[in-house]
């Protein structure tokens, strides 16, 4: 790649960065004072207008500014393209952190007895991303960007850490049918791979626990922890063992795609509701338009779509539907030493009211998009995490 590509990259990615935030002005007027019920008089309407023509403003202004910035900082314009390419993020708020379960958390003192974290792997506060929804082809443009793509990662390529901490608007306005599961997949797989991490580090604690004769406070503290987090009864910690363990990422792709119709459905919208849980909590969810009169329950809506994968995974490893799912898989782990999804979806059948009829559906989206070939796949620790 020449310097002159180079830089027509960065300039590109540069006005990318600025239609996301055009994009969000754009969503204030339309969504925020386009529905408004307080009809603004003409002064205050003009008012708005200004404001928003000068944000937009301000908007270019910054992408000129940090492009002039960055390149005036070194005598060699060339140098600053082959630095890490993530974009930089707005921090989470602490409202949405508490949205992900806390018993996911790490305790550090645990940690002590385990090679040291390395300094790029990815914090929770870290992936929460930004909470504004962009459009399908702008995150389809970053994904291009970044070399983003499902064919290389089918041979094994480590999956780009791109989190979106929301579905992208218009997933349903993409022509091709194929366009669309590809983003929905590109858009899920390192949230479920993520998931799926934190898992492995858990289980690895346990293992190296269950080894030693004697546990230190620290330990046991851990564990106690880990009891409640699974509903393990009686400390039993071949129990936990079984509980304790990752959902294969074909089945949690398939199943989110099937529960959400590939992200374009009103509860992942809205909701960043991708697997259907319901809650019989009111106020808590979304309640469907279909709902029976006599029905109380909601479909469970989250702040980030994380948090909907977190609880997902947390449902299959714990609820008492799901316990022929957990003893095969646990079968599979201990003779092949991993874990096969499409084998696997066979025991889903209590996820849904159709059972085994969503079983082969389960199956067909399995087998007709080769979703079996992310089961390996891993998230690349080669760089930061972008964050959208």
């Amino acid at each position: 790649m020449n310097k002159s590509t180079s830089i027509k990259r960065y300039l590109r990615r540069k006005w990318l960065l600025t239609l996301f935030y055009l994009d969000i002005f754009r969503n204030f007027n339309k969504y925020i004072l386009g529905r408004s019920k307080i009809k603004l008089d003409t002064k205050l309407q003009n008012h708005y207008s200004i404001a928003y023509a000068r944000g937009s403003v301000i908007a270019i202004f910054v992408c000129i500014f940090t492009i002039n910035f960055h390149l005036n900082k070194t005598k060699d314009p060339y140098q600053i393209l082959t630095e890490d390419k993530s974009l930089d993020y707005i921090k989470s708020s602490l409202e949405d952190v508490a949205t992900i379960d806390n018993n996911l958390q790490k305790n550090s003192e645990v940690f002590l007895k385990l090679p040291k974290t390395k300094p790029d792997e990815f914090g929770d506060k870290q992936i929460l991303g930004f909470g504004n929804n962009i459009d399908a082809r702008t995150i389809i443009s970053l994904f291009e960007e970044e070399d983003y793509n499902l064919k290389d990662i089918r041979k094994g390529k480590a999956v780009e850490p791109i989190f979106l901490s929301k579905l992208p608007t218009g997933i349903e306005n993409l022509d091709n049918i194929n366009d669309r599961k590809r983003l929905f997949i590109r858009v899920v797989l390192p949230l479920v791979l993520y998931e799926n991490e934190q898992i492995l580090d858990d289980r690895e604690i346990l293992n190296q626990i269950s080894r030693e004769k004697k546990l230190d406070t620290v330990e046991k503290d851990w564990l106690t922890k880990k009891f409640k987090e699974y509903k393990v009864s009686n400390n039993n910690i071949e129990e936990l063992k079984v509980k304790m363990d990752i959902i294969p990422v074909s089945i949690a792709l398939a199943q989110a795609a099937y529960e959400s119709g590939w992200g374009t459905s009103r509860f992942a919208m809205e909701g960043n509701s991708l697997y259907g849980a319901r809650t019989w909590k009111k106020g808590k969810g979304l309640v469907p338009n279909e709902r029976d009169e006599d029905e109380k329950f909601e479909v469970a809506a989250f702040k980030i779509i994380r948090a909907s994968i977190s609880s997902y995974k947390k449902n299959l490893n714990t609820h008492s539907s799901y316990k022929e799912f957990r003893e095969i898989r646990a079968k599979q782990r201990k003779t092949l030493n991993r874990v096969n999804g499409l084998e696997l979806a066979k025991y889903l059948y209590n996820y849904s009211e159709i059972g085994f009829t969503y079983v082969e559906r389960l199956q067909k989206i399995i087998e007709q998009n080769s979703l079996t070939d992310f089961d390996d796949a891993i998230l690349s620790k080669k760089k930061k995490p972008n964050i959208v």
